[in-house]
This record gives C-alpha cells, structure tokens and sequence, in this order.
C-alpha cells in the first residue's frame, strides 16, 4: 500500500459517497487509475464494505449501556455458543471479548431504559452459559469515530 492508496482510504473513510471523478481528483489521479486501485483495495479486503452513519436518536436508539459479560465457564465450546448467539442480538452493536475478567464487553442500543430492561431480561440474560451481566451507562460521548488512521 503506497501514499496514494492511504490518501484513497483516508477520503473513502471520511467521505464514502464521493464520487470517483472528484476522489480521483483529492489524491491526484486521473478517474481510471483511482477507480482500479479502489477496486483493487476492495479486492484485497482493505475496504471491507460501504455503510450509512445513522443518528441514533432518530430512530429510536439513543440509549446505549455497555454490559459487561462473564461466562459461566470459558471454553471453546461455551464461548462458541455465547458468541453465536449474541451475534443474533441487532441491538447488541458490538461485542468484545476481553482478555481477563470479565469476558465480554457489549455495546447495546435501545430506545430507553424499559426497553433496555426488557431486553437485558428477555433476551441477554438467557444468552447460553451467561453466568453475571453488569450494566454501565456512560454520562457522555467524548469521542466517536469510525475513521481508523491509515499510515
């Protein structure tokens, strides 16, 4: 990956609808040879897909407490199956398994505390081998990105 291919990824990641002629035009190409490479990038699994920003509080999901999970045993057959399941969870935006205790982190979106309550109850305390959820809310969003530095 050279700095022309960097410079193509930087603009995708901050401005993902631009059309080829003007992304050509950012990073000093002509629209053929940028278009190849942003293919190519794509091909190589670089560019991983293309997504809308959505604002949460206007559909509904401006809730959003982290829970952290710790499995009742941690074996491959147990985190498999946590795993699965909770990856059929849309509310759950994302899960991290942690290294140490406990042995998830989740980031869930909901439209307010009852509907988180129903879903902690309903839904994430019946996920198989959960042990312990702990549920945390944070006061504010300092920052926020989906921008990942290419250097």
């Amino acid at each position: 990956m050279d700095t022309i291919d960097r410079a193509i990824l930087d603009q995708l990641q901050e401005h993902g609808r631009l059309p080829n002629n003007e992304l050509a035009e950012r990073v000093g190409l002509s629209a053929s040879p940028c278009l190849r490479r942003v293919r190519q990038l794509e091909a190589a699994g670089v560019i991983t897909g293309y997504a809308a920003l959505v604002d949460r509080e206007r559909v509904g999901a401006s809730f959003e407490p982290l829970v952290w999970v710790t499995l009742d045993e941690v074996t491959r057959p147990s985190m498999t199956a946590f795993e699965a399941a909770v990856a059929e969870v849309p509310e759950v935006i994302e899960v991290l398994r942690m290294m140490g205790q406990p042995d998830y982190l989740l980031r869930v979106v909901a439209e307010d505390p009852a509907a988180f309550e129903e879903l902690y109850i309903d839904t994430l305390a019946g996920l198989p081998h959960v042990q312990t959820l702990t549920s945390q809310l944070a006061m504010k969003v300092v920052k926020r990105t989906h921008v990942v530095p290419v250097r």
